[in-house]
């Protein structure tokens, strides 16, 4: 009996993995959208979709309600004890100085300050920035909960507000308008972490979650590498208006910008624990820091 004709084996096909993926809208985000459009999560066998949120609110409920696989958020929402599914953070980013900026007129320590949350980072970098700085400490009777950046800027052009954290572009387009910079984080708290990817602890070793943080470092080397016009390039192509997009530029190649290092350090998580407990006293966190850094990192 003749042997059966051998049959190659067919090329092996690229594993392929839906992502859903939590983000704040802006600037910030330029590093994803740039490995949107240059096809690197497809080629890493990625199908990610981003979803835009408008608050912290918002987007701890669609985590805790099984909608992202993955977000981009504050790493102090993991000391918040709100967040279901088990989360820890697998890369540190930075999306620009946090700056808190005022109407020159505003009475400093009974002004209105518009914040995503009363108790979140963002919230407590404005307190750190108006007492060590401008020695004018403000309570929480004076925080207005308004929402995430951009609605926080609008409310700051609509005079509803008197002040705010903001981050680029919106930073520079405030100071623009007439509006003072009263000062940032990289004064009251430089070595917090203002942004972390967050994965599900049971999928954190995952494939796709490790190619995921692969091409996010790819994609940022990029942008780095491409400099000023590169980064305003990637800007524009997603929508963000020529002012904006010029604006967001220097931020996000400044020190708290997409050079940041993307280890998430204990020393990092100890800053933004510190800050947390400096204006929240009874707070202690539920379980070891070292236990919201995900594998691979330097915890």
């Amino acid at each position: 009996m003749l042997p059966a004709p051998s049959t190659p084996h067919p090329p092996a096909q690229p594993p392929s993995r839906r992502l859903t993926v939590g983000v704040f809208p802006g600037a910030g985000v330029v590093h994803l959208r740039h490995a949107v459009d240059s096809g690197y999560f497809r080629q890493a066998g990625l199908e990610v979709n981003l979803v835009q949120v408008v608050s912290s609110d918002q987007q701890l409920t669609g985590w805790n309600d099984g909608d992202y696989d993955l977000m981009h958020t504050s790493p102090d929402h993991l000391l918040r004890g709100l967040l279901t599914r088990d989360p820890v953070a697998v890369r540190a980013e930075g999306i620009g100085e946090l700056a808190v900026h005022r109407r020159l007129e505003a009475p400093l320590a009974t002004g209105r300050w518009a914040v995503d949350n009363a108790h979140s980072a963002f919230a407590f970098v404005l307190r750190a920035v108006l007492t060590d700085i401008a020695a004018s400490p403000v309570t929480d009777d004076r925080l207005v909960p308004v929402g995430g950046t951009s609605q926080r800027f609008k409310a700051l052009l609509a005079d509803t507000v008197d002040g705010t954290t903001l981050h680029p572009p919106y930073d520079v387009l405030a100071a623009e308008q007439g509006f003072s910079r009263v000062g940032g984080h990289l004064q009251v708290v430089p070595d917090l972490i203002t942004n972390v990817v967050v994965a599900p602890r049971e999928t954190a070793k995952a494939w796709h979650t490790r190619a995921y943080v692969e091409v996010c470092r790819r994609s940022t080397e990029e942008l780095l590498a491409s400099g000023a016009g590169g980064v305003e390039a990637a800007l524009l192509r997603h929508g963000l208006p020529p002012a904006a997009a010029r604006a967001a530029v220097p931020g996000l190649l400044g020190p708290a910008g997409l050079s940041t290092s993307p280890e998430v350090t204990l020393s990092g998580m100890e800053a933004v624990a510190e800050l947390r407990r400096r204006f929240t006293p009874d707070w202690q966190p539920a379980r070891p820091l070292t236990s919201l850094i995900g594998p691979g990192q330097d915890g």
